[in-house]
Parts: structure tokens; C-alpha cells; sequence
């Protein structure tokens, strides 16, 4: 059972990351590259906000769909102790 509570919490930690990466996007944070070295940087925010967005809510249903006995946020121990 240790092996399927790793796993739970290894898709929540991922869950829980990409949805902190939304919220910080959506809440004005940008995302730019450059596609060469010197060259100029372009806007991908709004690429990547929908792509996380849409791969938050795939792992959400694959976690609901391996783990349906567990709540979406029934994690013990919990995922970060306090220090």
C-alpha cells in the first residue's frame, strides 16, 4: 500500500504545482522567450496558462479515475511538514 500512497501524493504534489503556476499567471504574472540567442522575446503567458491549465485538469481526472476512494486532498502525512 506504501507504493500506492507515493504515487497519490506524487500526482497531487504535481497537481498542486501546476494550478500555483495558473493562479500565479492569472494574477498578472507573464512568461517570455526568446527564440535565439540576441533575439527579441515574444509573450507565451496566455499559451501556457491554457496548456497548464488543461494538463492540471487531465491529471485531476486521472487521479479521480486511479484513486477514487481517496478525497482530492486526502494526503497523510501531510505533503510539506512545517520547519
Amino acid at each position: 500500500m506504501a507504493g500506492h500512497d507515493d504515487r497519490y501524493v506524487e500526482i497531487t504534489t504535481r497537481l498542486r504545482s501546476m494550478r500555483s503556476f495558473c493562479d500565479f499567471l492569472s494574477q498578472g504574472g507573464t512568461v517570455r522567450v526568446a527564440l535565439s540567442d540576441g533575439g527579441p522575446y515574444k509573450d507565451v503567458t496566455a499559451i501556457l496558462l491554457e496548456r497548464n491549465r488543461q494538463e492540471a485538469e487531465a491529471l485531476a481526472r486521472t487521479r479521480r479515475q486511479l484513486y477514487p476512494d481517496l478525497a482530492d486532498e486526502d494526503v497523510t502525512p501531510p505533503l510539506y511538514s512545517r520547519h
